[in-house]
């Protein structure tokens, strides 16, 4: 018997009703899948009995429980949930009990939903930590040691202390970093330009040693020393700049955020050295030092003397009129606001000498009005002086055996130089320039 051909092993067509039905089944399928409600989404609620964890160690926690609850929960449909809720949570507990050290799970509550909610309740385990004690150290020098002590005790040892107290010894494990990292942020702030390097010692009296290191490269290396004076020539109080910088050395190390920071307590520990420097209290001087902080600081030390005064200048005057130059030397006694002073006067270019002996009485710091009388010629002197601000000041003086008025603006360059516009009663204007030496 003949074998049928392949044209007979061809299928025959479906039906036109039945290919219909099966195109709408395949596009129905994955609407009917979705009619079928899966969780989506989990919210947790997290009570822990006993101590309140700090805000770093319990965000962890709910970090954790989230995590172990979304793997157990998101994509099972509700229905399942429902149905196998019992053994879910049997799961939850048995999971969360293995991964969160120091802590027993009391409860573990699932109400299923398309958002479900997990509801985990923890008992810290003993022992429990009672007490935190913190050793900072620094490479500094043993006289700024007090006052980074004091920051690490007033900020960085209650920060700790909240940290740890009444977390479970065995958690230290993992909430070790956590506590450490937040240390370091609390020293950051608290100790400009320093960082925290610390290790935790768990137990019942949890020790945390840390160590406090610069942050960058930026720490004060050099020590500069400038002096201004009112009262004391310059080139005396230069002698004493290597003494002065050693009074600044337990700044060098200082990161320069720290030193910018708390520069007026580093000021005070310069002037506390200063005050005990015998000159300054041999001659009852008055040393304000300050600091112009950077990886070279700069310690200016303003100076003057409570008993006396000692001035050396050099006084340059130009115009058509202007009186000759002159080195003037002065020395004062102070006897409160009033001084008595005697002064010598040289032109250099004819070495004429010129002595005065005179009174100035400085009411207020603004006002000074005095007399001096020139013992070798007929002249007297009168003036009364007054301070716009530290760097202008205005002058108004009579020369009684010339009958001249004189009307001056001085303004201070810096500690070593002035400059001063004068105009005199006969029409006479000049420039005045002073050096204090």
């Amino acid at each position: 018997m003949a074998q049928p051909g392949p044209s007979l092993l061809r299928a025959r067509p479906a039906p036109a009703g039945v290919a219909a039905l099966l195109l709408c089944a395949l596009a129905l399928a994955p609407a009917v899948r979705a009619q079928v409600p899966a969780v989506q989404e989990v919210a947790v609620r997290l009570e822990v009995e006993g101590p309140v964890p700090a805000p770093p160690i319990r965000a962890r926690l709910e970090e954790t429980v989230d995590a172990v609850a979304r793997r157990l929960l998101v994509g099972r449909p509700v229905g399942g949930v429902r149905e196998g809720q019992r053994q879910l949570e049997s799961v939850l507990r048995t999971v969360l009990d293995r991964v969160v050290a120091g802590y027993a799970v009391t409860a573990g509550q699932i109400d299923p939903g398309p958002t479900s909610t997990v509801l985990v309740r923890l008992r810290p385990a003993p022992p429990l930590i009672r007490r935190v004690v913190l050793r900072p150290r620094a490479e500094v020098h043993p006289r700024v040691w007090p006052l980074l002590e004091a920051l690490v005790a007033t900020q960085l040892a209650p920060a700790a202390a909240t940290l740890l107290t009444g977390l479970p010894v065995a958690a230290v494990d993992w909430a070790g970093p956590l506590v450490v990292a937040e240390l370091r942020r609390v020293a950051e702030a608290a100790v400009p330009g320093y960082t925290l390097e610390a290790q935790l010692a768990a137990g019942a009296e949890t020790v945390v040693a840390g160590r406090l290191v610069p942050r960058d490269s930026r720490v004060v290396r050099n020590i500069g020393v400038r002096f201004r004076s009112s009262s004391i020539p310059t080139i005396l109080l230069d002698q004493h700049a290597p003494v002065v910088a050693s009074f600044a050395d337990p700044l060098r190390g200082l990161p320069v955020a720290f030193a910018e920071a708390h520069r007026a307590a580093l000021e005070g520990l310069v002037a506390a050295t200063l005050a005990a420097y015998p000159p300054v209290v041999q001659y009852h001087i008055v040393a304000r030092p300050a600091l112009r902080v950077g990886e070279t600081t700069v310690v200016t030390v303003v100076a003057d003397s409570l008993l006396y005064r000692a001035r050396l200048q050099a006084v340059i005057t130009v115009g058509t009129q202007a009186p000759p130059p002159e080195l003037q030397v002065s020395l004062g006694r102070l006897f409160g606001a009033v001084e008595v002073f005697g002064q010598l006067a040289v032109t250099p270019n004819t070495l004429d000498l010129r002595y005065d002996l005179g009174v100035a009485v400085t009411p207020t710091p603004a006002w000074q009005v005095g007399v001096a009388k020139t013992l070798n010629r007929p002249r007297l002197l009168t003036w009364t002086a007054y301070t716009l601000s530290p760097d202008v000041d205005v002058r108004l003086a009579l020369e009684s055996s010339a009958g001249t008025v004189e009307a001056s603006v001085r303004y201070r360059l810096n500690e070593f130089q002035a400059g001063e516009l004068v105009a005199t009663s006969r029409g006479d204007v000049w420039l005045r320039l002073l050096s204090n030496l």
